[in-house]
């Protein structure tokens, strides 16, 4: 049982403070225990001590704290009050206590619990604010945190005892209701009296709804009706309108109430005043609906200036495209890459427990085999022997020893497969590295073609004739991103299935090339000077974007290098990219 139960909710931000408050909490914890469960009146006379002699303790620093620390006179003056009737009140107890141990009642604990309320959830945390300069906390939000808190241990207070869930209940400023299974009230708070405008004595079945506004009450008993017959929990907004007064805007979470045998014994409501945010949606739609009007008179300013900057458009086109689509591909490699990383751990624990669960099945198959030689040995009518060779066929041990070894190499292979797969696509994201860096042309080809070989390998064959070429300086994830795209567009040029062919070398001292053939479609004349243009695409509508040759020819021109096209109507196409050896500066 607990009258508070501790959550960082309770911290104020001062270490010493809240430690100490923590301890106070727990003994006013065990005191509450003590006297719900009735223990030995010894027992409840020495926590009743403690707690005089540690808040004692507490208070005296805690109003050091505040001295040295400049807090408000007049504040001051009400805190030190709060800690003198705290100790006043804790002492008469004790007299009690001490001339009769059995006058320690409920009568203790409801003050304890006013006084958890108001003391260190209102005026401590107001102190605590005001010492670390803290102004934005206003003195709503502080009640509103507070009765967060006494809401949070509401549930524990229903199992412990009804009577003081009632009496905690009456103290927050919430709508708390209970019915039983025929709807009828049995339990509603006092702030929901207050707000309902209705006396405990006179709450009915026929009346404790009246004050709901008649167009949301068809819809509130609907909800009601529904979480009683789904027992589930439910959630509903509606308005009240009493003679005289604003209208309250209230939202309420029903919660049905089931009996450890199934049972349904009724609902409970919490409900809480949102006729504040209510209003604040109001306004904002009322703010909305005027940023709409003026976004509607700019937007139709800016249709009458679209046609003066068509032109414009026009020449910016091509740098916009290829910045999206350096946006898009920057976003991919990165997610690549974090995708990558994260499989390559388990991927590393796979691999290891095969390789280890390998040697294990070969010590497992000697063992299995020395038992067949001994089986073989022992008589054959002996129990053991006739049971031994009855599981073997039972489990067919033989093909079980044929298997197991296939079916780990198998495991592994793909293993070493998935591990390869993983760190081509690391190698190819580089996301990292936009800077110049030594590049491996032919490694940056192998890892491109691993990482779309699902979408080449049922279009064509791959040839591959390298040169040996060195590593040079260029952007290393660019390049990729070039190779990336001349192989996607050569197998898409291939309609069923043909070859492809990728080549690398070297002209001269200063370039390096490589080249990407196909066996495909070709390129008619008529288009050969369009296809670098961005947007520019012949493929169906949803294929393509028409930015991959715009990008890659962009990227080319950046790295000082160019690319030349050779292509045949119906026999195919050959890109070749001519790149320099010598390092160069993009920005040049």
């Amino acid at each position: 049982m607990a009258i508070l139960t501790w959550s960082d909710q309770l911290n104020l931000g001062i270490p010493s403070v809240d430690q100490q408050h923590q301890h106070l909490v727990a003994i006013l914890n065990q005191l509450d225990e003590a006297v719900a469960l009735g223990y030995e009146p010894q027992k409840v006379l020495s926590l009743i001590d403690e707690l005089v002699d540690y808040a004692h303790y507490h208070f005296d620093n805690e109003e050091q704290l505040m001295l040295d620390s400049g807090y408000d006179g007049e504040l001051f003056g009400k805190h030190q009050i709060q800690h003198q009737e705290f100790v006043k009140r804790i002492r008469q107890e004790q007299s009690k206590a001490q001339n009769d141990p059995d006058t320690v009642s409920n009568s203790l604990i409801d003050f304890l619990v006013e006084w958890l309320m108001g003391h260190i959830l209102f005026s401590d945390k107001q102190m605590a604010l005001a010492l670390n300069q803290n102004a934005s906390v206003s003195v709503d939000q502080i009640k509103q945190e507070q009765t967060d808190i006494m809401q949070s241990n509401l549930y524990s207070a229903l199992r412990e005892s009804e009577t003081r869930f009632r009496e905690l209940a009456d103290q927050l400023p919430a709508l708390i209701w209970i019915s039983n299974n025929k709807h009828v009230p049995i339990f509603c708070n006092r702030f929901w009296s207050q707000t309902f405008g209705l006396s405990k004595q006179n709450i009915s079945q026929s009346n404790w709804h009246k004050t709901i506004d008649p167009s949301d009450l068809e819809r509130v008993e609907r909800i009601y009706q529904t979480a009683s017959q789904e027992l589930s929990e439910q959630q509903v907004e509606y308005r009240l309108n009493r003679p005289g007064q604003d209208t309250v805007w209230i939202l309420e979470k029903i919660v049905p109430r089931v009996r450890r045998n199934g049972q349904y014994a009724g609902l409970m409501g919490f409900g809480m005043d949102i006729s504040l945010q209510k209003q604040a949606e109001a306004n904002l739609e009322l703010q909305v609906n005027q940023r709409t009007r003026q976004l509607v008179d700019a937007n139709t300013k800016l249709a009458i200036e679209k046609d003066q900057q068509q032109a414009l458009n026009r020449q910016l086109k091509d740098l916009q495209s290829h910045l999206i689509q350096s946006e898009k591909m920057a976003s991919l490699g990165q997610l690549a890459a974090g995708v990558a990383h994260e499989i390559n751990n388990p991927l590393g624990y796979i691999y290891s427990n095969l390789n280890t669960l390998q040697q294990y099945i070969q010590e497992l198959l000697k063992i299995i085999e020395a038992a067949q030689v001994l089986a073989l040995q022992m008589p054959a009518d002996n129990p053991l022997v006739v049971d031994f060779q009855r599981l073997q066929k039972s489990v067919d041990l033989d093909f079980m020893k044929a298997d197991i070894p296939d079916l780990v190499k198998e495991a592994l292979e793909g293993a070493t497969r998935a591990k390869k797969i993983v760190q081509d696509l690391r190698d190819f994201s580089h996301v990292d590295k936009q800077d110049q860096s030594q590049f491996d042309l032919e490694a940056g080809i192998d890892a491109t073609l691993n990482i779309v070989n699902n979408e080449i390998k049922y279009k064509a064959d791959i040839v591959k004739e390298y040169a040996g070429v060195k590593p040079f300086v260029c952007v290393g994830s660019q390049i990729n991103q070039v190779i990336l795209n001349l192989l996607v567009n050569a197998a898409q040029a291939i309609n069923d299935f043909g070859k492809m062919t990728i080549r690398t070398g070297y002209e001269g001292k200063d370039w390096v090339w490589f080249e990407v053939e196909d066996s495909g479609n070709g390129i008619s004349e008529e288009i050969r000077s369009k296809i670098f243009d961005p947007f520019f695409t012949t493929k169906p509508v949803g294929k393509g974007t028409g930015l991959g040759l715009s990008l890659s020819y962009k990227i080319i021109q950046d790295h000082k290098g160019r690319i030349e096209l050779e292509s045949t109507v119906g026999k195919g196409s050959k890109f070749k990219v001519f790149l320099p050896c010598q390092p160069f500066d993009a920005d040049a």
